[in-house]
């Protein structure tokens, strides 16, 4: 029971490039990592997107006003204003109601901004494993053709067996960027 305790309170290792990238288990793994590393502000700003991003939110909200709006005029007998012409009071909360939802909106672009970056290393690693592979494989063509005695020589053959440079690769995106920069 302690060891079930314990191995659900460590804290899962990102998935790797190794595994499949299109099998089920591998985008769940990616996900619940993801999803570990949110802290209890992520989580709620989540929440509060999602709440107040739906029509139904739109149409409470509408209500709300609506009925204010309606109670101080007057045109409720039983109910008297409590905020009337040009309703202050109201103004005063929907500045306050756009300040937190500003900010919910801004925590939740961070947090995608986040989930982006993670597939976006994940996506290199696969893309350079590929290119990895897909070189091993020209090499191994080239050798069979070599076993079969085929000797035409094929200049962009030649050039797609030479290995990719990582950090040459790095350097010239970081170049363009800088550049874009300017």
């Amino acid at each position: 029971m302690d060891a079930q305790k314990e191995k659900s309170n460590q804290t899962p290792t990102p998935p790797s490039s190794d595994e499949i990238p299109t099998s089920s288990f591998f985008r769940r793994r990616l996900k619940s990592y993801i999803e570990f590393e949110e802290k209890w502000a992520d989580a709620l700003a989540k929440f509060l997107t999602k709440f107040f991003g739906s029509l139904r939110f739109l149409n409470f909200t509408l209500a709300v006003f609506l009925f204010w709006i309606i109670v101080n005029l007057g045109l409720i007998s039983g109910l008297d204003p409590f905020d009337s012409y040009p309703f202050n009071w109201l103004m005063i909360v929907v500045q306050l109601f756009s300040i937190v939802l500003s900010v919910v909106v801004l925590i939740n672009q961070n947090r995608e901004e986040k989930i982006d970056e993670v597939y976006q290393k994940m996506e290199f690693e696969i893309n350079v494993r590929a290119e990895n592979e897909i070189t091993k494989i020209l090499k191994m063509i080239e050798e069979i053709h070599n076993e079969l005695g085929i000797a035409k020589v094929d200049k962009e053959l030649e050039q797609m067996k030479k290995e990719i440079n990582i950090s040459e690769v790095k350097e010239n995106v970081e170049q363009v960027i800088e550049e874009d920069n300017k």
